[in-house]
């Protein structure tokens, strides 16, 4: 008997089979996608309010600047190399034209109606808006300027980028 009729002849162990060969591929793709991949959600970001000489954190979805404590907070980038010592790398903002837009797109986001167009609102604020800038700096970038790129590109005091690793809170 070959195996085209023993499927033909036990159709209930034909389907147990099916079922289980499908479980156990969907358990392998979640498996690799949220298991042990080293993906996560951020909820926060870290934030400066002294140019980068010390940061904290706060909720992800906050458009900085932000007051906190009475100064203006904007987001930092932490990284660290192979000394293992975290150093800001470059700061982040919002310019005051785009600042409002954007939160109000990002806001509008959340209603599954109007989700796709203020999306494609809040991407265009976020891009002609925001701004960059190293810790120390006195002037700010638009992030689209050939000057952005330099600032972003993050550099580790002994050269060895190899270690270089992003800081998350």
């Amino acid at each position: 008997m070959g195996i085209r009729e023993t499927v033909n002849q036990n159709p209930a162990i034909t389907t147990g089979v099916t079922i289980g060969i499908i479980v156990i591929a969907l358990g392998i793709i979640m498996y690799q996608l949220f298991g042990n991949s080293g993906y996560r959600v951020v909820t926060e970001n870290y934030y400066t309010i002294d140019d980068g000489q010390s940061y904290f954190t706060d909720e992800a979805n906050k458009v900085a600047p932000f007051d906190k404590d009475g100064k203006q907070a904007v987001r930092c980038y932490v990284f660290k190399c192979s000394d293992g010592k975290p150093f800001v790398a470059y700061l982040e903002r919002m310019n005051e034209k785009f600042k409002d837009k954007y939160a109000e797109a990002l806001k509008a986001q959340q209603n599954p109606d109007n989700a796709g167009q203020a999306g494609m609102e809040a991407e265009e604020f976020r891009m002609q808006g925001q701004e960059v800038k190293k810790p120390g700096d006195e002037k700010w970038v638009n992030q689209q300027s050939p000057e952005a790129e330099k600032i972003t590109q993050i550099t580790c005091p002994d050269g060895d980028l190899s270690k270089l690793e992003i800081v998350l809170p």
